[in-house]
């Protein structure tokens, strides 16, 4: 700490009274500090933070009588120390929900059964989907795979915009009743 002094304060007048003040309070900086935090890293680091702030204070702190500046030194400790403690809190709230968010998305990972059902419809849907007819086929391309609009899939279809949502629902049925069957060859 007195290295950290010795290079943040340029004025040497100014040098002495915080070397001062450090030598006089620091016993009482790391036990207010230790109220609140009990890491020793922590703990300087936390001490050098109030330094900091009662370097920007020398001019107000030289006017003061000695029991004045103590308590102005607890007083900048103990709200540095709650300070850090939020911070700590916010940081630490952050990486606890980080955490139940993998977690939330580990578990939402599909069981192997799951995939093996949609394998099978996958290759199912392979089997029939040359069967389908060329407009279904334009729908559920234009649809599902190249994400074209209403709009769009209607020009295709020489169609109205609003007609395009009944025909895939249609289509899906269609492809949903195929699937289902047996032989695939319900049309």
């Amino acid at each position: 700490m007195i290295s950290f002094i010795c290079t943040t304060v340029e004025n040497p007048n100014d040098r002495e009274f915080m070397l001062w003040l450090y030598q006089e309070f620091k016993k009482l900086m790391f036990a207010t500090v230790r109220q609140y935090v009990s890491n020793p890293s922590d703990c300087e680091d936390i001490i050098q933070d109030c330094l900091v702030k009662l370097i920007e204070k020398i001019p107000v702190l030289r006017e003061k009588k000695r029991c004045i500046v103590c308590s102005y030194v607890v007083y900048t400790v103990r709200n540095t120390s709650i300070n850090y403690l939020r911070r700590q809190k916010v940081i630490n709230s952050k990486i606890c929900s980080l955490e139940e968010q993998a977690s939330e998305i580990a578990s939402a990972e599909p069981s192997i059964d799951e995939l093996m059902i949609v394998m099978e419809h996958k290759e199912r849907l392979y089997e029939i989907w040359g069967q389908l007819p060329e407009e279904d086929l334009i729908l559920l391309e234009g649809k599902y795979i190249l994400r074209y609009s209403d709009f769009e899939l209607a020009e295709q279809l020489h169609c109205k915009p609003d007609s395009i949502r009944m025909k895939l629902t249609r289509v899906r049925r269609k492809v949903f009743r195929m699937m289902n069957s047996n032989g695939g060859d319900d049309k």
